[in-house]
């Protein structure tokens, strides 16, 4: 059939070869002029980056999932301006598929005027509510470029609301998955495609407003590029943007030639499956060899069949580029020339390349699983050339809420919310992570502000602030994560009896996400709390002053009576009356170094903070003091430390001692129930 399922285009996310034409003009491009050029491209994404920001609806929109880039008529990423990186990056696939299906086919084609869309997990990697769109930017009746624009919008049709469905069985429950189709011709959107499209979500205002949005960029992105084609000539632009992405290739591997040639292993683990519950293993090992990294994912827990916590692997690779981009080349341009220098070793059917047929809606807790490791194997790799840069991971737990129904206006609502963006980074040898930094995945995004959530949500937050004991503790902690309480608020009686759907979207509250580094201890596991038939009305209509601050004044005082049910991240929707309450969190960074080790001035800051309590003073960081006045007693302090050290050596064991005594152990069979053979899920 036309188009049709293409694996082979998913597999072209390097550069394309150069073109003869690219070659021709590259060569002669004067580097003053390409360094002014490069930096005019720039500005156009970030111009039309901050068009995706003001006037898209939903709240990935709002708060910074989005990435505009600039790529070459062949398809690759020549410039981005994102809130995500590998918004853009993957926005490749899609592209490559347009081109090589669409361009020669004359019931399609590729004209001026022309825009597609694509939301397909197959060909962008992610989730079904990661969704683009792309815009031919012609001269003279030839693509010279393409324009696109992604968005995370957090509704499209499956079978929960927010886009990312828990209980999704097969990829036929996540509702729209539409490969690149042709959705604007003529500079006009085709509105029986839109139609077709707003009927088949819960919420066809905040879609349409996002395609408009992506769109409105796009075109801006067409007018801005034109306006330097008409400027500087087209064969100027052609060779100008390719020689881009050639010099980010060539610089990357400079780059990568300065550090030591070695290979590196990092092990990372999901807890989460969809609704069940069980551990995924993630092997990854780093080879790096003179101007190369090359990525093994051998011995991986294999793909699950109908639960949805499986990941493309262009998936796994476009979210790894958050670490390339971000933090091993900063200071070069986010585009396709990054990725030059990277061979990957994925075995199919496993959770990081499963079967065509498997579910994918929770494909980000692998993806950024491995995009955790990569940082820790790099982190090593980079250490001995420039240890400052060494960082322990920020959180990658991906919590959040996620809801659906009927605002108080009694508008339709369906999306997730922006504490997703409140998580803590990681720390580095000489300092403590940022509290409620961002999200990792998300460098450029924000947590927002409650008031404007509440302006058009059926939601009344109780609090937000840091989550006390949130991060790895170390000689440098790491940054405190975000907590937050909601209430659901003011829904019109007539609609569903006054309630709304709410869940727990994320992972991570059976077993750590993030790990420390060098001694560093990694996070705490996290829950997600719901409260029903409460007494929080009248809390409000007295003005009590024990209505929680925090999560921590909530279970401590209990001025909320009612039923509690802790639950476990993810936590599939279900109906919440007004009045009902969830608690959530996302969690800090991880530590590093030895937790002993930590200046105890720095200690006694962080529980003037409320950042840890007392019981992490005394007995993780082991330092002695007075609680009322937090004055530090120094020689106790210091005999209690050099104490510990004892115990350890005490504790000990040689490593031949250690391995026979740990390949004694085994989690139980219903752990291991999705995990593959133990120890090692490739052997039969």
């Amino acid at each position: 059939m036309p188009g049709g399922i293409d694996k082979e285009v998913v597999t072209r996310i390097s550069p394309e070869p150069v073109t003869e034409r690219e070659a021709r003009y590259m060569k002669d491009i004067d580097p003053t002029d390409l360094g002014i050029f490069s930096h005019r491209v720039e500005m156009i994404t970030s111009e039309c980056k901050e068009i995706l920001l003001k006037l898209g609806a939903s709240t990935g929109c709002r708060w910074g999932d989005i990435g505009f880039g600039i790529y070459t008529s062949s398809g690759d990423n020549a410039m981005a301006s994102a809130g995500i990186y590998f918004h853009t990056i993957l926005g490749q696939i899609p592209l490559k598929y347009i081109i090589k299906h669409w361009a020669g086919d004359p019931s399609v084609g590729i004209k001026p005027g022309d825009a597609f869309f694509s939301n397909d997990p197959l060909y962008g990697g992610v989730h079904g509510c990661d969704m683009g769109l792309y815009v031919p930017i012609f001269h003279k009746g030839e693509i010279v470029c393409w324009a696109a624009s992604v968005i995370h919008t957090g509704e499209n049709g499956s079978c929960e609301p927010g886009g990312a469905p828990i209980s999704s069985r097969s990829k036929y429950d996540e509702g729209l998955l539409i490969p690149p189709i042709k959705i604007c011709e003529n500079y006009q959107l085709k509105e029986d495609i839109m139609n077709m499209i707003c009927h088949m979500v819960r919420d066809p205002r905040s879609f349409t407003l996002d395609i408009k949005a992506r769109l409105a960029a796009c075109r801006l992105g067409e007018k801005r590029v034109s306006e330097v084609i008409n400027e500087k000539g087209v064969n100027f632009v052609i060779g100008a943007i390719r020689a881009m992405i050639e010099i980010t290739a060539d610089a990357a591997r400079a780059r990568l030639r300065e550090y030591n040639d070695g290979v590196f292993q990092q092990v990372r683990w999901s807890d989460a499956v969809g609704t069940a519950h069980g551990l995924l293993k993630i092997t990854i090992t780093m080879e790096k060899r003179n101007d190369s990294l090359f990525f093994d994912f051998t011995n991986t827990s294999p793909h699950v069949s109908d639960h949805p916590c499986n990941s493309r692997w262009i998936g796994v690779l476009g979210v790894s580029a958050i670490y390339f981009c971000g933090y091993l080349f900063p200071d070069l341009p986010s585009n396709a020339g990054l990725l030059a220098p990277l061979k990957w070793k994925v075995a199919e059917n496993t959770v990081v390349n499963p079967g065509f047929e498997c579910p994918t809606g929770n494909s980000p807790f692998v993806q950024i699983s491995v995009e955790q490791g990569i940082h820790q194997l790099c982190s090593k790799l980079i250490f001995a050339n420039d240890a400052d840069r060494a960082m322990a991971p920020g959180y990658s737990g991906f919590n959040m809420a996620y809801f659906g129904g009927i605002n108080q206006f009694g508008e339709p609502i369906a999306d997730m919310s922006v504490e997703i963006n409140g998580a803590g980074y990681g720390a580095t040898r000489n300092r403590d992570g940022v509290d409620v930094a961002g999200a990792v995945f998300a460098p450029q995004s924000d947590s927002g502000d409650a008031e404007s959530e509440e302006l058009h949500l059926p939601f009344l937050y109780l609090y937000r602030g840091f989550l006390q004991n949130s991060f790895g503790h170390g000689k440098f902690r790491g940054g405190a994560g975000l907590n937050f309480a909601i209430e659901v608020h003011n829904v019109p009686p007539p609609f569903f009896g006054g309630l709304v759907f709410l869940g727990g979207m994320g992972f991570g509250s059976k077993m750590p996400t993030t790990q420390g580094m060098f001694g560093g201890y990694a996070i705490a596991t996290i829950p997600f709390v719901r409260i029903s038939r409460n007494n929080l009305k009248e809390l409000w209509q007295k003005s009590d002053p024990n209505i929680p601050s925090s999560t921590r004044m909530l279970f401590e005082k209990r001025a909320i009576q009612g039923s509690y049910r802790v639950d476990s991240y993810p936590s599939v929707v279900e109906p919440m009356m007004n009045g009902d309450v969830v608690v959530g969190a996302l969690g800090g960074g991880g530590g590093y170094g030895d937790a002993i080790e930590r200046d105890p001035q720095l200690v006694m800051q962080d529980l003037q903070k409320g950042l840890i309590s007392h019981w992490v003073a005394k007995n993780v960081y082991k330092v002695v003091y007075d609680e009322n006045t937090l004055l530090v007693d120094s020689e106790k302090t210091k005999f209690r430390r050099e104490q510990e050290l004892a115990d350890r050596k005490s504790r000990g064991l040689s490593y031949n001692e250690f391995e026979k005594e740990w390949l004694k152990m085994k989690p139980k069979d219903e752990v291991l129930k999705f995990y593959g053979s133990w120890p090692h899920p490739a052997q039969q």
